[in-house]
């Protein structure tokens, strides 16, 4: 027989007074990852990614990252990202959405310190994480009385694992000064759902509408204002599945007077329309 004494001092990584709680949870197959996942931003919770399977694109504040398997994605509350698997990518993720959480020495809902990178793999982790995902996932099919309880547990316990495997493996990333393009990025997200244009883009940022267009997509990949629609669409795809506001409502959050207008461009870059991405997506 062996028998194993827990040790009554140890280091605490959560603040005791505040349990972590499970807002969603979903799984994402190859079929589903194929759907592109504008630009978005959480403001009162982390998200987490384990990618199971395959590789994906990732995007994170304004930084690109090829994901794969085993490995862990972290989203601050606050961090502008997005995510796509492409064909043939045979991307599979598991999400959790947390809020309520606090870990000491961090602020309010933040798994990873600012200047780390946020995708770390799991390495001899990913067995088990997978298995506690896993369990996650059949005791909300089950639907039982006390799934949410059962739920917020098991998440407490993966966030000591995720900061076991942040502290151990995490690297720091190299601080830069802001870059033009950052500069633009940071405007545009706080300003994506208002009259904004290139024009206005160049007086808040002082510069030639021209050079600031060519600098900005050289480093992201996108014109200014193809951001501008991504993250107006991101946004939309987090109302669609998080709230009932009406489309035409969404369509107006977002910066958008004309609903059947945002409706042919949602369509355009996500590949559905408003009202069938959320029947798809909306539990």
């Amino acid at each position: 027989m062996l028998q194993y004494f827990m040790p009554h001092k140890y280091k605490h990584i959560l603040n005791r007074d505040c349990t972590p709680k499970l807002e969603y949870f979903c799984k994402v197959d190859e079929v589903s990852s194929v759907m592109p996942r504008a630009m978005h931003v959480h403001e009162n919770l982390v998200e987490v990614l384990l990618v199971y399977e395959g590789s994906g694109i990732y995007t994170i504040d304004n930084n690109k990252y090829i994901a794969k398997k085993g490995d862990l994605i972290f989203y601050n509350s606050g961090v502008v990202h997005d995510e796509f698997g492409g064909n043939g990518s045979n991307l599979g993720t598991y999400c959790l959405g947390i809020s309520n959480l606090k870990i000491l020495k961090l602020g309010d809902n933040k798994i990873i310190e600012d200047n780390y990178c946020p995708i770390i793999n799991c390495n001899e982790y990913f067995d088990d994480i997978l298995s506690m995902f896993d369990i996650i996932r059949k005791s909300i099919d089950v639907d039982g009385i006390h799934v949410a309880e059962f739920s917020n547990f098991l998440v407490q316990a993966l966030v000591v694992k995720f900061r076991i495997i942040i502290e151990k493996n995490g690297d720091v990333k190299q601080i830069k000064e802001p870059s033009l393009a950052t500069k633009i990025k940071i405007y545009i997200d706080k300003n994506y759902n208002e009259n904004i244009s290139l024009k206005s883009i160049a007086e808040a940022v002082n510069a030639n509408q021209y050079y600031l267009s060519h600098i900005f997509k050289e480093e992201t990949g996108f014109s200014p204002m193809q951001y501008v629609t991504r993250r107006r669409i991101g946004e939309a795809q987090n109302l669609l599945i998080n709230t009932q506001l009406s489309i035409t409502e969404i369509a107006a959050n977002v910066g958008y007077n004309n609903s059947n207008y945002f409706q042919n461009v949602f369509k355009k870059i996500v590949g559905y329309t408003p009202g069938s991405y959320r029947k798809r997506w909306q539990v």
